[in-house]
């Protein structure tokens, strides 16, 4: 048996080219996410397991704070999680219904209803502004405090991903109509509009709103300027498919993670890769072995995510 490990990871080493892996990594899931989220400051995060529901954890102290579920003695599917940048508040979805909790308390402030599916969310600052993708092609930039929505836009088919800056001002989404649209939320105007070669299943915005980041499946990924409607720079990733993305606050990074659990930092401005990790597998063959990047956040000195195989890694 030990032997097949060795050659196991020598292969591993050979596809990854022998990446430095995690400098710490501890499980938070029993056998995998379907979703999560990690605080800016990478010290907490939101997830949703595969059979265990929804929680809350202090990364520091490798600590289940609080059990989020929707309906008391039962388990939540969450496909969607979010915090806020001032990590107060944080969401979670399953099907078309939103809970807003208080990550101070661990309680429920709000609950709510859409009309379709909700395949993505992102806060703003303070909590109080959503941005929400659904199924049906819509998206919603929604008050959380009132229950209502400020703004509705649409795609013209379901959207995967969004992102909202945290003053609120700006958004991007973008979904399986290959196209990512940039908004003035103070506005609720549609202000840019970027048509890729493939369905888009994750985008970023900058904190300011100045750098946006789209990228197509298995096709060409973009960062552009959204301020000039110029591309900052491009890339082919036809080997592979980006899961998770983060600008660090200065705008001087965009980390990447992948769908094979590689996560690399690059430069924000010319696109020049500087360093490559790999995440470790909770598993080196059978089951839990996927470990694709769900969530990741880089302060520009260590990066903090999470994989689907229910492991929070380090970097």
């Amino acid at each position: 048996m030990s032997s097949i490990k060795h050659m196991l990871v020598i292969a591993c080493c050979l596809l990854t080219g022998c990446a430095d892996g995690p400098s710490q990594a501890f499980p938070v899931a029993a056998q995998g996410l379907l979703s999560g989220a990690v605080s800016t400051d990478g010290q907490h995060a939101v997830i949703g397991s595969i059979h265990h529901g929804g929680s809350y954890w202090n990364v520091e102290k490798n600590e289940r704070l609080y059990n989020w579920n929707h309906k008391a003695e039962a388990m939540s599917s969450l496909r969607a999680v979010a915090l806020s940048k001032d990590g107060k508040r944080a969401v979670t979805c399953e099907e078309d219904t939103i809970v807003l909790w208080n990550t101070q308390t661990g309680k429920p402030e709000q609950f709510w209803k859409a009309e379709d599916r909700i395949h993505a969310i992102s806060l703003n600052e303070k909590g109080d502004r959503a941005l929400m993708g659904l199924r049906n092609g819509s998206v919603r930039y929604f008050d959380l405090n009132r229950g209502v929505a400020i703004y509705n836009f649409e795609h013209q088919a379901e959207v995967r991903s969004v992102a909202l800056t945290p003053d609120g001002r700006f958004g991007i989404s973008a979904g399986d109509d290959m196209v990512a649209k940039i908004y003035n939320l103070a506005t609720g105007q549609e202000i840019r509009q970027k048509t890729l070669s493939n369905q888009i299943k994750i985008v970023a915005v900058s904190d300011s709103g100045k750098l946006a980041f789209a990228s197509a499946q298995r096709e060409a990924s973009y960062v552009w300027d959204i301020q000039t409607d110029s591309i900052v720079f491009s890339q082919d990733n036809r080997v592979t498919n980006y899961t998770a993305v983060d600008f660090t606050d200065d705008e001087r990074l965009l980390s990447l993670g992948t769908f094979s659990g590689k996560i690399m930092r690059l430069d924000a401005q010319t696109g020049q890769e500087l360093k490559t990790w790999q995440a470790e597998p909770r598993k080196m063959y059978g089951s839990a072995t996927s470990k694709a990047v769900l969530s990741l956040t880089d302060d520009g000195s260590k990066i903090v995510a999470l994989t689907s195989d229910g492991m929070l890694e380090i970097f």
